[in-house]
């Protein structure tokens, strides 16, 4: 099928969707159901947004596989609340065999059921710190990954500061910020790269608490003194950190040559620098965040279908239908050890990607394949997270 037409059918994914929310009540309840896949999906209350950017993704990829003439396989839905025990929320079938776990998971609780229950678990969205658990955590041959890590993000934005000649930065954070959790990737990336990082603390990150007026003040002399023409901000466009910093800049009071300098390397995600306010200095930061080769065309469907731009946990919710399709249409085929490896059919070496109505008809004739994905370069390994393809660049 040279034309994907499960993007030209705009009801489709909203009727599985619409399937999906049921079933994920309806299925649970009856009881009747013994299918070998599951996806656990969370269910705290402020979940919700969570929750619909990967059904939507789901959905579409789900419509994707059934356009390919195959039906969708039966799948268990299950609902988890964060902080509880996941033996006490849950207890899978025997006859499950791949299990989606919710983005972000407990990745040692997620191995050890793994390990206790013979299963295989994709990750749909683990970018941050856990994956760094990921690598020395024991049963890690049991838990796939589907997104690239942020890493990725860092490395382009690293790039992108060196290409523009911003080879000499301060970095600070506010220490409540979410992007502080990357401020040290960056650093260790940034210097890898041969960019200097400037400090006059024992850290190479100076942590300003922005409600601290003296350790702020601090921070601005540093600058000040240091005449550091680049500054990396770990804060939201809209953190209270960045505004004071912004401000003082505005009137001429941080950093030397203000307002023009110094330049502004955001570590945020590209959705968080879409109204970033315009200054008078530079700023770059993370365009998009890393991908793979689908993306156009499941943006372009995702758009069409919703209106709005996807994120990166839809995609991974397109990529995760299309991997239990897969799954399941030929039998598990056998681990080193004898035991069954529900993803054993997946072979990340494979030059060329493959379409998923291809990829449906390769896993029938029990070959090995690459599918191509939305979220990432789709090389998926177990207890490793895939690549994928980031930008970032000058904010306009």
């Amino acid at each position: 099928m040279s034309k994907p037409e499960w993007r030209r059918l705009p009801w489709l994914s909203w009727c599985v969707v619409a399937a999906t929310l049921i079933g994920c009540q309806s299925m649970v309840a009856s009881g009747v159901h013994r299918p070998r896949l599951a996806v656990l999906l969370p269910m705290g209350l402020r979940d919700a947004e969570v929750r619909q950017d990967f059904l939507q993704g789901f959905g579409l990829g789900r419509a994707s596989v059934e356009v390919c003439g195959e039906p969708f396989p039966p799948v268990a839905w299950h609902g988890v609340n964060a902080g509880d025990a996941l033996a006490s929320q849950w207890r899978p079938s025997i006859e499950l065999k791949l299990l989606v776990a919710p983005p972000s998971a407990d990745l040692r609780a997620f191995a050890a059921l793994a390990a206790e229950r013979d299963l295989t678990v994709l990750l749909p969205y683990q970018r941050g710190q856990s994956l760094d658990t990921l690598r020395g955590l024991e049963g890690r041959e049991r838990l796939w990954p589907i997104v690239p890590s942020q890493q990725d993000d860092l490395k382009a934005t690293v790039a992108a500061a060196l290409e523009a000649g911003w080879g000499r930065a301060m970095v600070v954070e506010d220490p409540a910020a979410l992007e502080s959790t990357s401020s040290n990737a960056f650093v260790e990336l940034f210097q890898a790269a041969g960019g200097i990082v400037e400090s006059y603390e024992a850290e190479p990150v100076q942590r300003v608490d922005p409600s601290n007026s003296q350790r702020l003040q601090r921070f601005k002399d540093d600058m000040a003194w240091s005449w550091v023409p680049t500054v990396v901000v770990a804060d939201s466009p809209d953190g209270p950190l960045s505004q004071q910093l912004r401000a003082e800049q505005q009137q001429g009071r941080f950093g030397g040559g203000a307002p023009r300098t110094p330049n502004w390397i955001w570590l945020t995600e590209a959705e968080g620098l879409q109204d970033a306010p315009n200054v008078p200095w530079q700023q770059l930061g993370l365009r998009h965040p890393a991908r793979g080769e689908a993306w156009a065309e499941f943006q372009e469907s995702f758009q069409q279908h919703t209106g709005t731009v996807p994120s990166l946990l839809a995609a991974a919710g397109f990529d995760t239908a299309r991997l239990l399709a897969l799954a399941d249409a030929a039998p598990v085929p056998l681990a080193d050890d004898g035991g069954l490896d529900a993803m054993g059919w997946l072979d990340p070496e494979q030059e060329k990607a493959v379409p998923i109505c291809e990829a449906l008809d390769q896993r029938r004739r029990g070959e090995s394949l690459r599918l191509q994905a939305a979220a990432s370069d789709s090389r998926f390994r177990a207890g490793q997270a895939p690549s994928g393809q980031a930008m970032a660049g000058l904010i306009e």
